[in-house]
């Protein structure tokens, strides 16, 4: 998915609390489709790629090394390493001065190594600086998408009679984010342009009224990068203009550099000489190697470290959750480290995702109580929040006043996090941490020896089901955990007495229940001894529809079908569930032989949970020609609200649903200039439909007949 419009569709999801669902009542029977059990997770093998100069021998170190979508940098010793399952792969290697080579190489179940040598490239040097809008220069690379406005409804004019610069843009606020603005310039991936030399923007603004800029950064092989600054810190050069130079992170193959503003008022800005820049910038690292951990590798469970064996490995080092700090990597005596440099207003709190559960399945510490990590805190942090990250939800530690200039070698137990609002750490599913930052601008931790160690307790609990009436429920279902596609919720089914005894690590957890014909209960425990026990209460579903959507009273000719048994068309939903917030889940059913989709609600989607529903994601639809969306909707009788956003690359169109007709098959249309489309809205690259529900978990909702009219 084009990743601006992505973005686009979670920040709406998360302002709007879109909602979430999942059985099947009485009158339903199960569409005949495949089974699509858990895959278990693969076995793993250590791959070692060894960057070279193809002259000298010598490794070299920064290279960027991708495999399929998992990008990696080469360390000082021109290494960078994998853990992959089973196959043939292809490797890409690029490095600023050099030739890109590629290589195949065949996983058969043993740890391996390949070494790639790179020619130097005869090139000439890419210039010093890349001009993207300049009052001086020209454009130093075709844009496709110039001035792209990512769908804020901005008002971009030329300015030719400013005093002060040849070219100007001004950028007043828009209709679609409030009083903020965007201006953005882009290529498809055929056009990517390559900025790894470059390690800085540089622009220039004048306003009295933006409160602050947001440069963003996009690449096909990197995360997004966003830091956010205030405008007034930027540098005084004269006549209201302020010059800014921020660092961004170095891509092979930029896909987006965008601007974006925010102020409480309507709002514009003056903006000038945009290009990217390279500067010589001494990064700073600790005075010696972090101290190696005094374990052995048996006792523990490793995700980084080069003095264990990893058991896990880290796949994504800088997600961006809030201004992240600045992510790079370096190596004192071949001890590799990963450091963070707070930038512009993450100095009020940036935080960093780091992801080692998320491909190939979560990870399963939950025989182990404490959370291992060096740290190498540089003088002017404050504070440090540190997060682990649960498919049940997350638990934090915070660190006040943090000692400077020495590896802090922390142990934290896990009972000695707190377990942020309505959530638990669900050891056995581990999938994320999170570092946040406070302090100056310009300052850095270090991270190193990241595992986890010691042994948990674990003891039983007895789960009691019932329904409404006080009954017991023997076959129910209770489960902590989630089903994925290489995750499955650890699971126990009531006997005749409706009891499941669960054995469950000390701590928080998030327990369910649900069972044939009921919504789903959920409760949140703490086991903390022998002798635990808890109690749950299922209610029945509301009644789901008797009969199937009505037949289309139109020709597949004059509309584009999406899904329909009466309509045919080349476009077809391709995934239901994008998970954009606490989604409902999603099932095919049949009503008379007719196919439907059913989305039920889900325990933590009740407020809003928020599905995407893909249809034009790789191939968007061409719906220029076309008035709207249209499609039949059935509400079972406790859902309260529901909320569409009919997206397009270009940014959503947003329709709410305040009033619920229920227990009847209605027909909703999304209609573009009634919702507000303008000459912005793009209509020829249409991608997702947005829904979020409100109601409980007794409560599903039936879609069909999605089409384009």
């Amino acid at each position: 998915m084009n990743n601006k419009a992505k973005s686009i569709a979670v920040v709406f999801a998360i302002s709007a609390l879109f909602g979430c669902g999942a059985e099947e009542s009485n009158s339903e029977q199960s569409a005949p489709l495949p089974s699509n059990p858990v895959t278990p997770a693969p076995e793993l093998s250590s791959l070692t790629i060894s960057v070279r100069d193809a002259n000298s021998q010598t490794g070299i170190d920064s290279a960027s090394v991708g495999i399929g979508s998992i990008y990696k940098q080469t360390n000082l010793q021109g290494e960078a390493v994998y853990q992959l399952a089973e196959g043939v792969y292809s490797i890409s290697v690029n490095k600023s001065g050099y030739d890109e080579a590629e290589s195949m190489v065949a996983i058969t179940g043993d740890d391996s190594s390949i070494f790639i040598d790179l020619e130097g490239d005869v090139a000439l040097p890419a210039p010093e600086e890349m001009f993207v809008f300049h009052s001086e220069n020209d454009d130093s690379f075709y844009m496709e998408y110039w001035g792209d406005t990512w769908g804020s409804g901005a008002v971009v004019t030329d300015i030719n009679d400013d005093p002060d610069y040849q070219k100007v843009l001004e950028i007043a606020s828009g209709t679609n984010w409030g009083n903020g603005a965007a201006i953005a310039w882009g290529n498809e991936q055929v056009n990517a342009i390559n900025t790894s030399t470059y390690t800085h923007a540089q622009f220039k603004l004048k306003t009295s009224t933006f409160e602050s800029v947001e440069v963003n950064v996009k690449g096909f092989g990197i995360p997004d990068f966003s830091s956010a600054y205030a405008i007034s810190s930027g540098v005084p050069i004269g006549n209201g203009w302020l010059q800014f130079e921020v660092p961004i992170p170095q891509t092979y193959d930029l896909s987006w550099f965008g601007l974006v503003f925010t102020s409480g008022q309507p709002s514009s800005v003056l903006l000038s000489d945009v290009s990217f820049i390279t500067k010589e910038v001494t990064v700073s690292q600790p005075h010696e190697a972090a101290p190696v951990p005094a374990v052995n590798d048996n006792e523990v469970f490793s995700i980084f470290s080069d003095s264990l064996t990893e058991d896990k490995f880290v796949s994504l080092w800088n997600e961006n959750w809030w201004n992240a700090p600045f992510y790079s990597q370096g190596s004192i005596a071949g001890d590799n480290y990963s450091r963070y440099e707070i930038l512009g207003a993450g100095a009020e709190g940036g935080v960093v995702g780091i992801q080692y559960g998320i491909e190939y399945g979560s990870v399963d510490v939950s025989n182990h109580n404490t959370w291992n990590l060096d740290l190498y805190v540089e003088p002017g942090i404050q504070k440090i929040e540190l997060q682990l990250v649960s498919t049940d939800g997350s638990a934090k530690y915070v660190i006040d006043n943090p000692s400077a200039e020495q590896w802090l070698s922390l142990q934290i137990p896990f009972l000695d996090m707190t377990v942020n609002p309505n959530a638990a750490l669900n050891t056995a599913q581990l999938q994320m941490a999170g570092i946040q930052l406070w302090g100056e601008a310009g300052k850095a931790i270090f991270v190193d020896n990241f595992y986890f160690s010691g042994e948990a307790n674990s003891y039983n609990v007895d789960v009691l089901v019932k329904d409404n009436l006080g009954a017991v429920l023997a076959n129910a279902e209770v489960s902590v955990g989630i089903d994925g596609e290489h995750d499955e919720a650890y699971k126990v089914t009531t006997n005749a007495s409706g009891i499941a005894t669960l054995n469950l690590a000390e701590g928080v957890q998030k327990v369910k229940a649900t069972s044939s014909a009921f919504g789903i209960a959920q409760k949140f425990t703490t086991v903390n001894g022998p002798g635990g026990s808890l109690e749950l209460t299922l209610l029945p579903l509301n009644p789901a529809p008797s009969v199937a959507a009505p037949v289309p009273s139109v020709a597949s000719d004059d509309v584009i079908s999406l899904f329909s048994d009466g309509l045919t068309s080349p476009h077809w939903i391709t995934y239901w569930s994008d998970p954009w917030w606490n989604p409902p889940t999603h099932s095919d059913i049949t009503i008379d032989g007719n196919l439907t989709a059913k989305f039920q609600i889900t325990p933590d989607g009740t407020a809003g949970g928020v599905t995407g529903i893909q249809y034009g994601v790789e191939t968007p639809v061409d719906a220029s020609q076309m008035t709207g969306l249209r499609f039949d909707f059935y509400a079972t009788t406790g859902v309260s609200k529901a909320q569409f956003q009919l997206l397009s690359q270009s940014g959503p169109l947003i329709f709410d649903m305040n009033s619920v007709q229920h227990d009847q098959w209605v027909s909703v249309e999304l209609d573009f200039a009634a919702l507000g489309a303008d000459g912005n809205y793009d209509k020829s690259v249409m991608t997702q439909l947005g829904m979020a529900l409100w109601g409980t978990t007794s409560d599903s909702v039936y879609l069909d007949n999605i089409y384009f009219y």
